[in-house]
């Protein structure tokens, strides 16, 4: 039954993300901000904490190259990025204790460092036309908070799913 559930929720997730980026760009305080949702992020190193690691990887280059061939231009760049990910978190919690609120912030701070890196892809190749300051200040904070709220509601219900079943698994 896992072998569908874990596809599903991710194919879900995916597709839940494009849902959430109609809304985006949103005006506040008198300024355009874009909310980049970045759920499915979310859902692959939440499943790199509490699931297992080496599927995480195979969701996550599987993830990415859905991600490229429907959302991006370039493709490749997802496929790459979201298993990068996953392996920067593991060199993080070889340094650090793991808990639900670090890895809550970890996850952010690897949503940061993926729009970054994007950020600096398209500038390099040239389809990027804001400078430095506009990203921050209309895209990457706004898309911290966006994802952080995203976090926060859905970090324990995955922790907990996420912990049952790769128990029931190890039960078996």
């Amino acid at each position: 039954m896992i072998r569908f559930v874990l596809p599903l929720i991710g194919i879900v997730i995916f597709y839940s993300e494009s849902i959430f980026a109609t809304f985006s760009p949103i005006e506040a305080a008198g300024d355009t901000r874009l909310l980049v949702p970045h759920f499915l992020v979310v859902f692959l190193l939440f499943l790199s904490f509490y699931y297992n690691r080496n599927t995480s990887y195979i969701y996550a280059f599987v993830f990415g190259l859905m991600y490229d061939v429907f959302f991006t231009g370039v493709l490749g760049i997802y496929m790459f990025l979201f298993p990068l990910l996953i392996y920067i978190s593991a060199l993080i919690f070889r340094l650090i204790y793991q808990n639900i609120v670090i890895n809550g912030l970890v996850t952010l701070i690897m949503i940061a460092l993926l729009e970054w890196i994007v950020y600096q892809f398209y500038l390099l190749i040239g389809i990027a036309d804001m400078n430095v300051q506009a990203f921050l200040n209309h895209r990457l904070y706004s898309t911290l908070l966006f994802n952080a709220a995203f976090i926060l509601i859905a970090a324990y219900p995955f922790k907990q799913w996420m912990s049952a079943v790769r128990f029931r698994q190890l039960e078996d």
